[in-house]
Parts: structure tokens; C-alpha cells; sequence
């Protein structure tokens, strides 16, 4: 019986140990932009992360939600920076980590006065609620696109034949996917599904994530669009094949 509990007490231990957060501290040093104008902030981090891509910065107001790109600029602070307006005095950032095969959110600072906020806050500064996210188990991107792609509504855009997007080879997939979200009347998410799915060679190890600087991207077809014009399940299946190369 002893030997049990200590056998529990080990375990219990060692799970603990597996799911503490490796963003040890997170802040807004200075914020470098005006209310109107596009987001972009320099923020203090300590983390044991040796792999950058496994911290994740997005600006949250009230008109939507948008990933940030994030520079480093020695190893305790980052240059974070976007592409929309922030047009709301409550705007947040959001700091998610990749821990367990999973995102987790670890801070939600306020961008005009730097504090930490609480969920209450959060709430008022979203324009709608947002969906709880459970962790389903990664599948083939293909395997993905076929039990996850329920739409409610038809996307119609006027796409021509042998259409092209613009990529300059340095740009990232979010910053493609948020410019043609506009053109295409769809959310961000379901924009970059869109052109993952229409430009399979495009990207490296068949991962969303390796996008490659020679790309030739293809604009999607109508029937691509319509499988991602629901906003909640695009950003649900993006985030469940968002993986750290």
C-alpha cells in the first residue's frame, strides 16, 4: 500500500512538472502606436522556449481578432506587430504558449495602460463570446478537411481562371490570409484553409506552418471557399493543424 502511494505521488509530480508554463513573464514595455493607428508594441519576455514559434501574440478587440508577427529583438524583449487599426480603447493582447500538444492562454495584458486584465474584462472587449476549444487529436490535414468543413453559407466572390495571389516571399500566411479574407468576404482563418488547400505544394511537410518563400500561390476555387466560410469551425480547425514545424 505504501509503495502505491508513493507510485501516486511520483506520478502526480511528474504531471505537474510537464504542464507548468515555460513564459515564466510577460509585459508591454512600450507601446509604439496611437489609438487609429496599427498595432505594434514592445514586449518583455522570459521564457524557456528554445522554439520561437511556440509563443504566439494576437491583438483582441471589439471589431475581431488579429495574429501578430513577432521579432525578436535580444533575448528578453520582442517587437510586436500587426496590420489592422486598433479602433478600441480596450483592446487586449493575448499571449498564448504550445504546451501539451495544445495552445494555452497565459496572459491577457490591456494595451492602453499595461495592465493585466481579468476574464470579465476579456468578455467586453470581444464582440462576441469565445468558443470554449477542446483538444482534439492531431489527423492528416486531408482526414481534417473532411470531418471538420461545415459551412452555413455560400461565399460568392467572382474568382477568374488562372487567378494568382500576390506574395513577395516574405510575407507570413496570416498577413496573406487576413489581406484576402477582404477580397474574398471571409474570415482570416478560412482565408488561409483556403489557400492551404488549393496550393498543397506550396508548403513544407504538408504543415500550414511552412509556407515557402518561392511559393506560387494559386487564388482557391469557389468550392474551396465555400468548405471554410464558417468563421467558429475555420478557426477551430486551423488551431488543431497549427503545429510547431
Amino acid at each position: 500500500m505504501k509503495k502505491i502511494i508513493i507510485l501516486a505521488f511520483a506520478t502526480l509530480a511528474l504531471f505537474s512538472t510537464t504542464v507548468i508554463a515555460e513564459v515564466s513573464h510577460v509585459s508591454i514595455n512600450q507601446r509604439l502606436f496611437e489609438l487609429g493607428g496599427y498595432p505594434k508594441l514592445k514586449v518583455n519576455i522570459v521564457s524557456s522556449h528554445k522554439n520561437p514559434n511556440k509563443v504566439q501574440f494576437f491583438l483582441r478587440q471589439s471589431v475581431g481578432e488579429e495574429r501578430l508577427v513577432a521579432k525578436s529583438l535580444n533575448s528578453f524583449s520582442l517587437l510586436v506587430s500587426g496590420v489592422e487599426d486598433v479602433v478600441d480603447n480596450e483592446a487586449v493582447l493575448v499571449v498564448k504558449e504550445h504546451r501539451i500538444n495544445r495552445w494555452r492562454e497565459v496572459s491577457v495584458l490591456s494595451i492602453f495602460n499595461g495592465e493585466s486584465v481579468d476574464s470579465q474584462t476579456v468578455n467586453k472587449v470581444t464582440s462576441k463570446p469565445v468558443p470554449v476549444k477542446t483538444q482534439q487529436p492531431v489527423k492528416d490535414s486531408k482526414e481534417i478537411v473532411s470531418t471538420r468543413t461545415a459551412s452555413t453559407a455560400t461565399v460568392k466572390v467572382n474568382i477568374k481562371d488562372n487567378c494568382n495571389i500576390g506574395f513577395n516571399g516574405s510575407e507570413t500566411l496570416w498577413r496573406i490570409g487576413l489581406r484576402q479574407s477582404k477580397a474574398w468576404s471571409i474570415s482570416t482563418y478560412g482565408a488561409m484553409l483556403a489557400i492551404f488547400d488549393a496550393n498543397p505544394r506550396a508548403f513544407r511537410k504538408s504543415s500550414i506552418n511552412g509556407l515557402r518563400a518561392d511559393a506560387k500561390l494559386q487564388c482557391p476555387s469557389q468550392a474551396i471557399l465555400d468548405q471554410y466560410s464558417d468563421a467558429v469551425t475555420a478557426e477551430e480547425l486551423y488551431d488543431s493543424m497549427d503545429q510547431p514545424l
